[in-house]
């Protein structure tokens, strides 16, 4: 249920400003208004929807202006987090971390959007937690959610977008040779490469500060 409204609202099938009735959402997909409100409940953890009790549920959406600001808090809370990273990974852990651009790469060839999304998350947020910062957590997984809502899901830019392994191969090779520095400058390239390809006017919110 949640990951159905949550895809939802990330492929911006449903519109910002929609209100989201419990009662029909649980008889579109065949859940009780119990589940359906569990749901709703974590998706304004998220910041994806704003629930005003009576008034409903309105699926919100960030402005320009504090998608500049998420992707600035994204970037710098990454950058640091790699480089902690670093030294505490494992073979198991980049074992772990192939595997899931393995399954990205399919995803992106089956033009699953929603899976693509999810697996970027896992990958970024598994280098992430090797960091220790865990009560950065939080605000770096509602920075990513409200910054896919920008890019994933849209039409094909006019460049030829690299594969997710292509993408973030750098940032591996860099975190295998030890390298922090080259690691979180890798990251710092990636994420800012994909707003560039896939949102070209945050991009340029971004870069005229």
């Amino acid at each position: 249920m949640f990951h159905e409204i949550r895809r939802a609202i990330l492929l911006r099938e449903i519109q910002a400003g929609e209100t989201l009735s419990e009662p029909q959402i649980g008889s579109k997909f065949n859940f009780s208004q119990g589940t359906v409100r569990e749901a709703l409940m974590r998706l304004q953890e998220e910041g994806l929807v704003q629930r005003r009790g009576y008034h409903g549920t309105t699926v919100t959406r960030s402005s320009l202006i504090e998608g500049v600001q998420m992707a600035e808090i994204r970037i710098k809370l990454e950058m640091e987090g790699v480089r902690h990273a670093t030294d505490g990974l494992i073979e198991d852990d980049f074992a772990e971390l192939q595997d899931c651009l393995s399954r990205m790469d399919a995803a992106a060839k089956q033009s699953d959007s929603y899976a693509l999304s999810e697996l970027d998350r896992k990958f970024h947020l598994t280098l992430f937690r090797h960091s220790g910062m865990n009560a950065l957590e939080p605000i770096l997984t509602r920075c990513m959610l409200h910054m896919h809502l920008r890019t994933f899901g849209h039409s094909k830019p006019a460049k030829r977008p690299v594969t997710p392994t292509e993408a973030h191969q750098p940032i591996l090779d860099a975190l295998r040779g030890g390298n922090a520095d080259d690691a979180a400058a890798a990251l710092c390239d990636h994420i800012n490469l994909t707003i560039s390809l896939w949102s070209p006017p945050l991009k340029s919110a971004m870069d005229s500060r």
